[in-house]
């Protein structure tokens, strides 16, 4: 049986906690399945969120311990030194983590376990992972571009400007310099294979199927699942407010929008806006089968290509019906205009399709049971085991 040692973020692995963490339990359960034996390293980044036992109690039957490690941060010091790194090693340039006292302790415990492959999930892991230059092989696990993700968040100086540059020349180094990769985002996955010349594989989030609790609502609510901690779900439920949500009302008064998920990272101009009685804020809720109904509108108002959509799954998951800005679901090739979802070109299209859909229960009904379809076919696990371990097996001979 080979060894996998799974690098991730310290903080809780579920497929009910949020984003990253969902995609954190796909991939160790995917690898279990594949019959591969799991250690998981839990790495504590500076000023990130602390290592607890209990929040490994999900994954606790896949892996055969977790180890906890706090990452070392050495700041550089001014000097010659530092803009040669700028030009020849921005990686060291811009992580401070990127230092010989880690590389040392991955190394050796690589060496130690008998580690058959290193399995590293989101950049930081992949960055640490990559820069070790470990003899044994290194699979990253591929979120999103963070230098795209830089470039949507806020206006930038030049100083802003510079070191987005900085950090796209670090993760293109990155995804040359690993084994291969794995994406849940179909088109970055191209982009990988293209920017390294490697084999990478796009392998969606999966998730258990549920049959949902509650009965669906004779008026539909529109339904946005996720934290405001992610960028796609903050900016592009406040762009939904701004420029979709009126129409909506003016042609259904009573309509309801329930928005799911965190608040905490939301901005002040964001908790403003979902302050009326026509929105319903239920915070995080863990087990969604106490919201979310079947026949609901389902919006995703991201107006970008970006990252992972790991909500579509949940949405298909739960017999929703899916309204989404076309860029943002254009990663994942399942997604069928008029099949499964209603695809709309930009937010005042979305306000239109919303407003016909909730007077349309005929087309709600068949896009649900669609979309439930659809997930059983490619969002469990075991539309994907096979190719998995096919992948990591490649790398290996």
């Amino acid at each position: 049986m080979k060894k996998i040692l799974f690098i991730v973020n310290a903080g809780v692995i579920s497929s009910n906690e949020n984003g990253g963490a969902s995609v954190y339990y796909s991939h160790l359960e995917l690898l279990h399945k594949a019959g591969f034996q799991i250690q998981l390293l839990a790495i504590e980044w500076a000023d990130s969120i602390p290592f607890e036992k209990e929040d490994y109690t999900e994954v606790k039957p896949m892996v055969e311990g977790v180890i906890p490690f706090k990452a070392n941060f050495k700041l550089p010091k001014k000097g010659l030194k530092r803009l040669f790194n700028a030009v020849f090693s921005p990686e060291t340039f811009e992580y401070y983590f990127l230092n010989e006292k880690n590389k040392r302790y991955l190394t050796k415990l690589v060496l130690d376990n008998s580690i058959d492959i290193v399995w590293s999930e989101w950049r930081w892991a992949g960055l640490l992972a990559w820069y070790s230059k470990l003899k044994t092989p290194v699979i990253y696990a591929h979120h999103d571009w963070e230098y795209k993700l830089a470039k949507l968040r806020s206006k930038r100086n030049l100083l802003g400007r510079f070191h987005t540059f900085q950090k796209k020349r670090v993760e293109y180094k990155m995804v040359k310099g690993v084994a291969g990769s794995i994406s849940g985002s179909f088109t970055e996955t191209k982009e990988i294979e293209k920017i390294s010349s490697k084999k990478a594989i796009y392998i969606p989030t999966t998730y258990s199927s549920v049959l949902p609790k509650l009965i669906k609502n004779d008026v539909p609510r529109i339904v946005h699942l996720g934290g405001m901690g992610t960028t796609a779900n903050r900016l592009g439920l406040e762009r939904f407010l701004d420029v979709s949500w009126k129409s909506i009302k003016d042609n259904f008064p009573a309509v309801k929008l329930q928005v799911i998920g965190s608040l905490k990272a939301a901005p002040e101009s964001l908790l403003k806006k979902l302050k009326e009685p026509n929105i319903i804020c239920s915070g995080f809720v863990k087990d969604l089968q106490l919201v979310l109904r079947p026949e609901d509108i389902h919006i995703i108002p991201w107006e970008y290509n970006t990252g992972t959509r790991t909500r579509i799954p949940v949405i298909f998951n739960y017999k929703q019906a899916l309204v989404a800005i076309s860029a943002s679901v254009e990663a994942f090739p399942e997604i069928k205009h008029n099949k499964n979802a209603v695809l709309c070109k930009d937010l005042k299209e979305m306000s239109n399709e919303v407003s016909k859909l909730i007077g349309n229960k005929s087309k709600r009904q068949k896009i649900s049971k669609e979309a439930k379809e659809t997930f059983l076919t490619h969002y469990t696990s075991k539309s994907h085991i096979s190719k998995l371990k096919e992948f990591i097996e490649e790398l290996l001979l």
